[in-house]
């Protein structure tokens, strides 16, 4: 009894000597992850305002892509000695990019997409997939937020939750959002068709997902300005195609 009081003494002392690690700092975290994805998906919401897909189905998309996070990061690891990848390079980028997207469209598939009665219209698959990825925005957000707050630089926390808010988060919107418009458009059509089209949309958002990672690798300001006006570009081309989505209809 006295070693295990001892030891859990240890344990607490160790804690202790941590620097503002506490339940607090990781709600903090959190918070800043959760927040700004919420707020897109409430922007996006209304992108498929005639339509009403339940509220709960959304809710567990959102929190399959936070899960979905602790799903990649050990694929991401194993694809490496897997393919002997170089990390960093454009190989293992488009690699990890790939395996981000299938991850996400595989939630999205599971939650929603596989249920013919919560995705009865082809435009219903950007709202499902863009849930399941802002919310491995958010906990991705919450992840590298934790770092600075952990040394008790709210400035840093700040400006790195400002940044992923404009740029990362949306980055998985238009990536997700593209692949499901390739899903969308394959609607009406037979399952081989459906799968033709799922291939390309998911090797396209790997493309664009890429295109941003490998810019961020070799950041400097220039640079950062040319990742975050693409991923907006992006955006822009993603809402005029999903009114086109929203106007397919069975012939």
């Amino acid at each position: 009894m006295a070693y295990l009081l001892n030891t859990i003494s240890s344990y607490l002392e160790i804690l202790h000597r941590i620097p503002l690690f506490t339940i607090e700092t990781f709600m903090y975290a959190l918070i800043g992850g959760v927040l700004p994805a919420t707020f897109w998906l409430w922007f996006w919401m209304h992108e498929s305002n005639d339509h009403h897909e339940p509220k709960d189905i959304i809710f567990l998309s959102f929190v399959v892509g936070m899960v979905g996070v602790f799903v990649v990061y050990p694929l991401q690891k194993i694809s490496v000695s897997l393919f002997d990848l170089v990390e960093g390079n454009l190989s293992s980028i488009y690699t990890w990019a790939i395996i981000e997207e299938a991850v996400k469209f595989a939630g999205a598939w599971f939650i929603a997409l596989r249920h013919k009665s919560v995705y009865d219209h082809p435009i219903d698959c950007f709202i499902y997939m863009m849930s399941v990825a802002l919310g491995f925005a958010a906990m991705e957000n919450t992840l590298f937020l934790l770092t600075p707050l952990f040394h008790g630089d709210v400035m840093a926390s700040v400006l790195t939750g400002t940044a992923r808010f404009m740029g990362a988060s949306l980055l998985h919107v238009a990536a997700s959002g593209v692949f499901s418009v390739f899903v969308g458009y394959s609607f009406y059509k037979g399952k081989f068709s459906k799968a033709s089209w799922a291939l390309i949309g998911l090797i396209i958002a790997g493309v664009i997902h890429t295109i941003f990672n490998y810019i961020i690798v070799i950041s400097d300001e220039q640079n950062m300005f040319i990742a975050f006006s693409f991923v907006w570009i992006s955006i822009i081309l993603l809402i005029l195609s999903l009114e086109k989505v929203k106007k397919i209809k069975q012939f």
